[in-house]
C-alpha cells in the first residue's frame, strides 16, 4: 500500500511539473484546397492552478510537495495534461505563446530596451519580480522548452521586436531531456545559433549560464550538477569567442554539490524570490556591460 502511495505521489509530480510546460495557447489548423494552412492562434488560457503553483515555487519557505495540492488541483492538472500531446502536434516551438503581446507591442511601434529568452526560470522571474520588467524589459520564457525550440522562436519572439539586448539563458531543460536526447556539443550550437541571429540583426547579447541544479522533480534519480557545470564552462568559451557579455548565474548560488544553496529554490530546481535577488544585480551588471560594448 505504501509503494503504490509513493508511486501514486511521483506520477503526480511528474504530472504536474509536465503540466506546467504546456501552459499555452492551442492553435486551430485551417484547412485549404492545397492542404493544411498556417495556424490560427487562439488567446492563451488563464490558469489559476498554474499562477497558484508557481506562487508555492516562488515564496520563500518550506520544500515544494505535491501534498500542498488539493485535489481540485491535482484534478485540473490532469486536464491540463490530457492537452499536452495536441498542443505539441500542432506547435512544437509554442510560437503562438506569445503571438498575440508580440503583436500588441509591435502595433506601439516601440522597441524594448531588452527581451528575456529562456524557459521557466526566465518566464517565472516576471512574477516573482515584476518590478524588474518594467522599463521596456519584456518577459519570453516559456517553461519546459530546449533550446531547439527557443532557436525556433527567436525571430517572432526577438528580432521581429527590435529590442537594443537580448538575454538567453537556456539549456536546464536540454539537460533533463525534454524533447529528446541531445549532446552538449549540440545546445552549445543552438544557443551559438541564436547568437549570430541575434547579432546579424545588431542585438547585443547577454549570455546567462544555467543556474544550479542536483536533481530535477521531473526526472527522479538523475543528478545533472556535473553535466551543467560542464555546459556552463562551454558557454562562457562561447561568449569570449562571440564577445557577447556573459554572467555568471551559478557560482554565486550553487552549494558543494552542484545543487541551489539553501534558501534559494524550494524544489531545487526553480529559484525563488531569494534565489531571483540573487541574481537581479548581477543581470543587471550584465546590462549596463553589454550596453557599453561596440555592436
Amino acid at each position: 500500500m505504501r509503494g503504490s502511495n509513493i508511486l501514486k505521489s511521483r506520477m503526480l509530480k511528474l504530472a504536474l511539473f509536465g503540466a506546467m510546460t504546456i501552459i499555452a495557447p492551442l492553435p486551430a489548423i485551417s484547412q485549404q484546397a492545397g492542404g493544411v494552412s498556417e495556424p490560427i492562434c487562439t488567446p492563451r488560457p488563464v490558469s489559476a492552478v498554474f499562477a497558484s503553483v508557481v506562487e508555492l515555487l516562488l515564496t520563500p519557505g518550506e520544500a515544494f510537495s505535491i501534498d500542498q495540492l488539493s485535489p481540485n488541483m491535482l484534478q485540473e492538472v490532469g486536464a491540463i495534461m490530457a492537452d499536452a500531446e495536441k498542443r505539441r502536434a500542432q506547435d512544437w516551438a509554442d510560437l503562438c505563446h506569445y503571438a498575440e503581446e508580440n503583436a500588441e507591442l509591435l502595433a506601439t511601434h516601440q522597441k524594448p530596451h531588452i527581451v528575456f529568452m529562456g524557459d521557466s526560470i526566465t518566464e517565472y522571474w516576471k512574477p516573482a519580480d515584476p518590478g524588474l520588467f518594467r522599463a521596456a524589459k519584456v518577459d519570453r520564457g516559456i517553461s519546459g522548452q530546449t533550446t531547439p525550440q527557443m532557436l525556433l522562436r527567436m525571430y517572432p519572439d526577438v528580432i521581429r521586436l527590435g529590442p537594443r539586448i537580448v538575454h538567453i539563458m537556456a539549456g536546464t531543460n536540454d539537460i533533463s531531456g525534454n524533447t529528446g536526447p541531445i549532446s552538449d556539443e549540440a545546445i552549445v550550437d543552438n544557443i551559438r545559433a541564436m547568437i549570430v541571429l541575434a547579432k546579424a540583426n545588431q542585438i547585443k547579447v547577454v549570455l546567462g549560464s544555467i543556474t544550479p541544479s542536483s536533481g530535477f522533480v521531473m526526472r527522479p534519480g538523475l543528478n545533472p550538477a556535473d553535466r551543467i557545470a560542464r555546459v556552463n564552462s562551454l558557454l562562457r568559451q562561447l561568449a569570449t569567442e562571440q564577445a557577447v557579455t556573459f554572467v555568471d548565474y551559478h557560482t554565486p548560488m550553487a552549494d558543494g554539490a552542484g545543487g541551489l544553496r539553501g534558501g534559494l529554490a524550494n524544489d531545487g530546481l526553480h529559484p525563488n524570490r531569494h534565489g531571483y535577488a540573487v541574481m537581479r544585480p548581477l543581470l543587471e551588471k550584465a546590462i549596463a556591460q553589454a550596453d557599453r560594448r561596440r555592436r
